[in-house]
């Protein structure tokens, strides 16, 4: 049995968008193999104590680490991400730990905290850092956001560089990515999945579903294309077609995102749900429009789970590993997208078909047995 220390940038439940969910899974996967876990998670607000009690069924010890972001961190060597977090130096930690798991790069400062005892550290690579906050930058129109955005993506061009020559194991949750990694530290450990979750839903009906953080800007983009560009089409083909949208809304105010999609019809808009199941079971295709972003997403891998046949740019598919047409349908046109929705919208067989063969490369590709040859 192993003494082990993970250290989060946020808090991982309720699991309101994929990184929580990431590790909020592997979380209890690792506590399943009966190993003492401790956690360590920063947050601008400290989460409910019904949720804090959540936490500490699955683990040995919690701490809690205040997040604060500051103007002047624009000017620092270092990203925003991680200054944000650097009250965590200040922790006094007692234990000698067997593996320090730092979920991304935006906790690194743990290593600078001097009571830190650990015989090894592990990275958990949820994305290209440097890349993402290129690919936000090109989702939003926000100058003040541009400005932020195009800071740590410099900065993290080499932090990431000095956390990955540090670390001594690196667990990249994108197939791509890990293959793009030459060194032989880093491997490629899959999105957890709860195999228990599976379902096979009816696929009856013309919901077509998207799942998302909409305080993200890449999802709203890929969003607003798609209903730009796509929605209306389908519409026109299917009376009773609905595209369901629901997401949490971070600090985006619940009244902004109701103006910026009640103007448009057969839409049906779902505001910080916990619960997604009745939603997914009234559906019978996921989408996935993303034009910018890195790394795997899960909303992509959670509607496969939910068994929702998935329609998808490569963007919202990459890093994963689906074969097209066998496994999900790539659109990356307009064009794509419509043929795509209309061909599953009449056709069940290919729905349900779809859906049972992205669900059997997710048992064949489980996370859990890497896992568990990695904590040994």
């Amino acid at each position: 049995m192993l003494n082990i220390l993970i250290v989060s940038g946020y808090s991982p439940y309720p699991t309101m968008h994929g990184g929580a969910y990431d590790i909020w899974e592997r979380l209890k996967g690792i506590s399943k193999q009966e190993h003492t876990v401790d956690f360590i998670f920063t947050d601008k607000k400290k989460p409910s104590e019904i949720d804090l009690k959540i936490i500490n069924e699955k683990v040995n010890e919690v701490f809690f680490v205040k997040r604060k972001n500051k103007i002047k961190y624009l000017f620092f060597k270092k990203p925003m991400q991680v200054l944000s977090r650097k009250n965590l130096v200040e922790l006094k930690l007692k234990k000698h730990y067997d593996y320090v798991i730092l979920e991304s790069e935006y906790v690194g400062e743990i290593l600078n905290n001097k009571t830190l005892k650990a015989t090894k550290v592990i990275l958990r690579s949820h994305n290209n850092e440097s890349l993402y906050f290129k690919n936000l930058c090109l989702s939003t129109t926000n100058l003040i956001k541009k400005i932020y955005y195009t800071s740590d993506a410099i900065k993290f061009n080499n932090y990431s560089k000095n956390i990955y020559n540090t670390v001594n194991r690196i667990w990249f949750i994108s197939k791509k990515e890990a293959l793009e990694y030459s060194n032989k530290k880093g491997i490629h450990l899959p999105a957890p999945v709860n195999l228990s979750r599976m379902k096979v839903q009816k696929l009856e009906g013309k919901n077509v579903l998207f799942v998302g953080s909409l305080f993200m800007p890449n999802n709203i983009e890929g969003l607003m294309w798609y209903l730009k560009n796509v929605h209306k089409e389908i519409c026109k083909k299917n009376q009773d077609y609905k595209l369901i949208i629901a997401g949490s809304t971070g600090s985006v105010s619940e009244d902004k995102l109701i103006n910026l999609f009640q103007k448009h019809s057969q839409l049906e808009l779902i505001l910080n749900k916990e619960n997604l199941d009745d939603i997914y079971t009234k559906s019978s295709a996921f989408i996935n429009p993303m034009l910018h972003g890195t790394g795997v997403k899960i909303k992509s891998i959670n509607a496969i789970i939910n068994g929702l046949p998935l329609v998808s740019t490569t963007i919202g598919s990459e890093g994963i590993g689906l074969i097209d047409k066998e496994t999900f349908l790539l659109a990356n046109t307009s064009n794509d997208f419509i043929t795509s929705i209309n061909t599953l919208l009449a056709n069940k067989v290919n729905k349900t078909s779809l859906a049972k063969n992205a669900q059997n490369f997710i048992i064949e590709n489980h996370y859990l047995p890497i896992l568990g040859k990695e904590l040994v």
